[in-house]
């Protein structure tokens, strides 16, 4: 799923053993998401920080549906075993 406009960024991360998700929650303000890679910290939240307004919603809801099929993903390779990875890419 894509907005189409006004978002733009690329960052690639290959994650580790050192790694921290976090959701920073407030009475007033949007939430803030960040998820960290050894030294790198990246962040998201809604542009509106005071106004959470249906396209915020619908990104908060689209990053944990493809997040859970990352976990999904992740978990049946590792239920294949120690193959799992080797297997996934031969197919």
């Amino acid at each position: 799923m894509s907005s189409g406009r006004g978002s733009f960024a690329y960052l690639g991360v290959h994650v580790g053993t050192g790694w921290t998700i976090r959701c920073d929650t407030y009475p007033h303000t949007t939430p803030i998401l960040t998820v960290g890679c050894g030294s790198l910290a990246v962040s998201f939240s809604i542009a509106a920080r005071t106004a959470m307004a249906a396209k915020g919603v619908a990104f908060a809801r689209e990053l944990a549906r493809q997040a859970g099929r990352f976990a999904a993903d992740c978990e049946r390779l590792h239920a294949a075993g120690p193959g799992g990875v080797a297997d996934h890419e031969a197919a």
